[in-house]
């Protein structure tokens, strides 16, 4: 909630700025950032979701046909509920056989399902089981998404993203006077792909993903937050990017639905990658700043997490155009083909409300089509697709 190489669709023309360039920028300096709070904790988590979901919605669902192994399994479904605490997404039952990649596999359908809740979410975790109620390895999940398409996101007319997970992704946990409004009218997207690189076979299994659950009348005063990303290439479809010799930098600017404050934020790139910028244009101020720490060999091991709350969180005003900035360094003497990425990802406090989604806009409608791209059969596109 609020966050590999993946094909994507030419993304309609976006009504701001796009930039994506090369050139020798300058050395910049490093900044350390801090990491006292619990929601800079979250950040990191939201970044790694983030990125992770942009490139895994890129990826072509490659759905089992009356010809794989997997084809006499029943479909799964996807259910919403309340259980102890938690709003919980249940996709399931999955008949998983050893050593299945996931075009061998029947995948769960993507669905829309009306949430039926009203108060706050908390962060989230995956519980893995099979029909003897037996836990199922984390593995056998290649990605989960969870999207809102009645909210959009910060900068730019896609629907909001709530949450990503892969087989890594680790609990997240937010504190009560924290969290994520959900409204009795508002519904979710369930986008997933799963897998078995194991050497067993699983049956019956149901993939949870359990959200803590505070009801709006509870006592306990929360703060609203929001999920935010930026990300360096163009909206929609993937966001690998070729990395050609020596350095390289790539940006994206754009303005965000409405004001607030950046809580804590934290980075995504690839191998090679030595920083990434946010930076205000229209006060030509640096924002945040960070060089990576890397190996020997150029991979990443480590992004920081920076945390505002100190500070009472970096302002952004919707009135000022704002540009992410990833470069890399690369030593081969050979483009490194879909090798880059670079993607922010953090905790935003709006002060105003929550822009609606434009659903006629293009790159909106280019959003849902997409999601929904290989559940639904052509003669049915027409209705379905519309948002």
């Amino acid at each position: 909630m609020f966050s590999d190489h993946a094909p994507g669709l030419a993304s309609p023309q976006d009504s701001r700025e796009v930039v994506h360039r090369i050139r020798n920028p300058e050395s910049p300096m490093i900044s350390r950032p801090s990491r006292c709070a619990a929601a800079a904790v979250f950040a990191l988590a939201i970044v790694a979701s983030t990125a992770r979901a942009q490139t895994m919605q890129g990826m072509p669902h490659e759905h089992a046909t009356d010809s794989t192994p997997a084809s006499s399994a029943a479909a799964a479904t996807v259910n919403v509920y309340r259980d102890h605490g938690d709003f919980v997404v249940d996709i399931g039952p999955i008949d998983l056989p050893a050593h299945a990649m996931h075009d061998m596999i029947r995948q769960p359908p993507v669905a829309e399902r009306a949430a039926g809740v009203d108060g706050w979410l908390h962060g989230y975790r995956i519980e893995i089981t099979e029909a003897a109620g037996d836990s199922v390895p984390h593995s056998i999940v290649h990605h989960i998404v969870v999207i809102e398409p009645q909210r959009r996101d910060l900068f730019t007319p896609l629907m909001l993203r709530l949450a990503a997970a892969g087989a890594e992704t680790s609990p997240i946990v937010m504190p009560r006077f924290i969290g994520y409004r959900m409204q009795p009218t508002d519904s979710i997207l369930v986008s997933a792909m799963v897998h078995n690189p194991t050497d067993r076979s699983y049956h019956g299994v149901h993939v949870k993903i359990r959200m803590p659950f505070t009801s709006a009348s509870s006592w306990i005063p929360t703060l609203s937050i929001f999920p935010m990303s930026l990300d360096v290439m163009p909206p929609s479809g993937g966001h690998s990017f070729d990395v050609p010799p020596g350095r390289s930098e790539f940006h994206w600017e754009g303005s965000p639905g409405v004001g607030g404050r950046i809580l804590g934020v934290s980075g995504h790139l690839h191998k090679y990658g030595v920083l990434l910028q946010l930076e205000d244009r229209t006060e030509h101020k640096i924002l945040w700043r960070i060089e990576p720490d890397t190996d020997a060999f150029g991979n990443i091991k480590d992004i920081p997490i920076s945390n505002f709350m100190l500070t009472f969180g970096l302002e952004i005003r919707p009135d000022h155009v704002y540009r992410l900035t990833a470069v890399y360094d690369n030593p081969t003497g050979a483009t490194i083909v879909d090798g880059g990425m670079g993607a922010l990802g953090g905790v935003f406090h709006p002060t105003g409300s929550w822009p609606s989604p434009n659903r006629s806009d293009a790159l909106y409608r280019f959003d849902w089509k997409y999601t929904w791209r290989d559940t639904i059969a052509p003669n049915d596109a027409p209705m379905r697709m519309q948002p």
